[in-house]
Formats: C-alpha cells, structure tokens, sequence
C-alpha cells in the first residue's frame, strides 16, 4: 500500500491589510521548511507565512492560480472579517 504524503501550502499573510497571497503548494514538510529558512528574513513588517495542510494534490501548477488553495485558506483561517486574496505580483 502506497502511503500517503502530507502535503503543505504556503500563504503571505499581510495584516495590516487583511489579505493573503498564495505562494506555494503541493509541498512536502521537508520543502516547506526549506522554503521558510530561504524567504523568512524577506518579509516586509506586517507580513507572515501561514503554512496549511492540503488533503490532496492539487493539479494547478502555480499556487496563486489554484482554486483548491483559495478555499482551503478561506476554511482554515479563523479571521473575521475573511482576508481577501491578493495575487503576489499586485
């Protein structure tokens, strides 16, 4: 039996504006750590990375044009009002 692989995305939070962009996705933990360690220190004041775990793979291949994405970080994120999404090159 093929065992599964927990997969990861990753999200820029920006507070002050109450908006996301997606950054990456279809991440292994391995990845997604490396990906933290190498963009951390590039955060701007205000901004941080929310990392969510994905059910599945997602078939989208950039992370900001994915759907899925989209509406997995509208049911985990426990905001009020919801952040908006933001593409990353806005």
């Amino acid at each position: 039996m093929k065992e599964k692989q927990e997969l990861k995305l990753i999200a820029v939070y920006y507070r002050n504006q109450n908006e996301y962009s997606l950054v990456a996705h279809n991440q292994s933990p391995e990845e997604a750590e490396r990906y933290l360690g190498e963009w951390s220190h590039h955060l701007r004041e205000g901004c941080s990375f929310n990392v969510i775990g994905q059910a599945k793979h997602h078939r989208t291949e950039q992370a900001e044009d994915c759907k899925a994405c989209r509406e997995r970080v509208a049911s985990s994120a426990h905001l009020q009002p919801q952040p908006k999404f933001k593409r990353s090159n806005e």
